[in-house]
C-alpha cells in the first residue's frame, strides 16, 4: 500500500479558517510543487519521511521534524520542541493541568520516571507498557508503512508501532503532544513525527496513510460541538478519515460495544455513570442531565454514543467504510493483548481452551454455561470491546 492518486484530490478545496479555496490542476506546479512531482519525490529508506499538507494556497507542502514552508512563503507548519504545532484544542486529560505541567517538567529528564511520579495510578503501567499497541499483529503493515494515529494521548501506541513503522502522532491537547515529543527524543524514534491539531481542522492531503489508528476516539467525537447530534460528528470524522487512507489502506477502531456483559455489571461508562449506555438515549440524557459527576466537564447530557456490532455496521456504511474483520477484546481495546476474531470456531476454541477441569459443581455449571454461550450471535450482541478494520467501501465495489 503506498502512493496517492493524484486524482484523488482533484475538484478539492484547499479549507483553513473557515475559508475554502479551489486548488490549483493537480498536474500543474503554479510555481510550486506538482502533484506529478510530489509523487515522484524520491523516498528515504523506501519510503517518504514527510506527512504532506495542503498550504492556504492549495499547493502541497512536505512536512518533516523541522516543519515545512510553501513557496508562497507560508509557514505551513511550525516545529517547537519537537512538535508541529498547527491548530491545537484545548486542555482536557486524565489528570488536571497543574499536575500535567509538573509532570512535563519532569518528563524533561526522564518521561518513564515523570509517570511514575506523577501520573494517576492507572496510568503508571498503562502508558509506558508497549501491551498497548499489541493489536499490531492484525495489521496488515510492513516496516515502510505509514500510520497515524489520531489521538495519540501520550504516546504509548504512537511510539512503540514508531520502531518499526513510519508514524505520525495526531494530538489536540498541546501538553500531551510535548510528552510524546519528549518520549520520541528519549527513546530515538526517528520514524515518528508529532503533530499537535485538531484532527477537525489538520488540512492533510488525501490517500496518504496505510493505516489510521482510532482508538478509544469515535466515541468522544459527540462532544466536540454541541450543536450538532453525536451521530453526525461522528460519521464527519469517519468520512474525514476515509479520504486520508491510501489506495487499499484500513481503518483500525477499538470501541466499547454498547451492550457488553461488563456493560451489564456495572462497567462506568463514558457518562461517568454506569449502565446509561444501556438505556434508550433519551433517557440517558435525562439521567445524565440530573447527574452531578461527569467522566469529563465536556461531556454534559449524553454525547459519548456507542453501539451494538449492527449498530456500528449501520455507522461504517453511512461513512462509506467497508467491514473487512471483528475482534472481540478480552481485556478491553485498550489492552488488546488476547484478540478473537468474531467467528465460531475462534470463539469455540477461546472457550474451550480457558476451561480446567475441576472437582467443584459451581465451576463446572459455570464453564458448561460459558460453552453453552460460545455462540457468534452471542459475542456479537453481549461480547467484549470491539475491534474493528475498515476499508473505503468504493474500493471494494470497484473491485467487485
Amino acid at each position: 500500500m503506498n502512493g496517492v492518486a493524484g486524482a484523488a484530490i482533484q475538484g478539492a478545496c484547499a479549507f483553513q479558517g473557515g475559508m475554502s479555496i479551489a486548488l490549483p490542476h493537480p498536474e500543474t506546479s503554479a510555481g510550486g510543487a506538482s502533484l506529478r512531482e510530489w509523487r515522484a519525490l524520491p523516498p528515504e529508506g523506501g519510503r517518504p519521511s514527510e506527512v504532506w499538507l495542503r498550504c492556504v494556497c492549495g499547493r502541497p507542502v512536505g512536512v518533516r521534524h523541522a516543519g515545512g514552508r510553501c513557496v508562497c512563503g507560508s509557514r505551513a507548519a511550525e516545529a517547537r520542541q519537537g512538535v508541529i504545532e498547527l491548530a491545537p484544542t484545548g486542555y482536557w486529560g486524565e489528570m488536571p493541568q497543574p499536575q500535567m505541567q509538573r509532570m512535563l517538567e519532569a518528563a524533561a529528564l526522564d518521561w518513564r520516571r515523570a509517570i511514575a511520579e506523577y501520573a494517576p495510578e492507572e496510568l503508571q503501567d498503562y502508558v509506558p507498557h508497549p501491551h498497548r499497541a499489541a493489536f499490531q499483529d492484525i495489521l496488515p503493515a510492513g516496516p515502510q508503512s505509514r500510520i497515524l494515529d489520531v489521538g495519540a494521548g501520550l504516546g504509548a501506541i504512537a511510539a512503540t508501532l514508531a520502531e518499526r513503522h513510519w508514524v505520525v502522532a495526531l494530538e489536540g491537547v498541546r501538553e500531551r503532544a510535548l510528552f510524546i515529543a519528549l518520549r520520541q527524543q528519549q527513546q530515538r524514534l526517528e520514524r515518528l513525527l508529532v503533530i499537535n491539531a485538531d484532527v477537525r481542522r489538520v488540512d492533510f492531503l488525501p490517500g496518504q496513510f496505510d493505516v489510521i489508528l482510532l482508538n478509544g476516539v469515535l466515541e468522544w467525537a459527540g462532544v466536540w460541538d454541541h450543536q450538532r447530534s453525536p451521530t453526525a460528528m461522528q460519521l464527519d470524522l469517519l468520512r474525514r478519515l476515509r479520504g486520508w487512507l491510501a489506495p487499499g489502506g484500513l481503518l483500525y477502531i477499538g470501541i466499547e460495544n454498547r451492550f457488553s456483559w461488563h456493560e451489564f455489571r456495572g462497567a462506568v461508562d463514558h457518562s461517568g455513570l454506569p449502565y446509561t449506555s444501556l438505556l434508550p438515549r433519551p433517557v440517558a440524557r435525562l439521567v445524565c442531565r440530573h447527574a452531578q459527576h461527569y467522566r469529563a466537564a465536556v461531556n454534559t447530557g449524553y454525547r459519548t454514543y456507542t453501539y451494538s456490532h449492527r449498530g456500528y455496521q449501520r455507522l461504517f456504511e453511512r461513512a462509506g467504510l467497508a467491514l473487512r474483520s471483528t475482534h472481540i477484546s478480552i481485556h478491553g481495546y485498550n489492552q488488546p493483548v488476547e484478540l478473537v476474531p468474531l467467528l465460531a470456531e475462534a470463539i469455540y476454541f477461546q472457550v474451550r481452551s480457558r476451561a480446567l477441569p475441576s472437582d467443584q459443581w459451581r465451576v463446572r455449571l459455570r464453564q458448561y454455561l460459558k460453552l453453552a454461550l460460545a455462540r457468534e450471535w452471542f459475542w456479537r450482541w453481549f461480547g467484549g470491546d470491539f475491534v474493528f478494520l475498515l476499508g473505503a467501501a468504493v474500493e471494494e465495489r470497484n473491485d467487485a
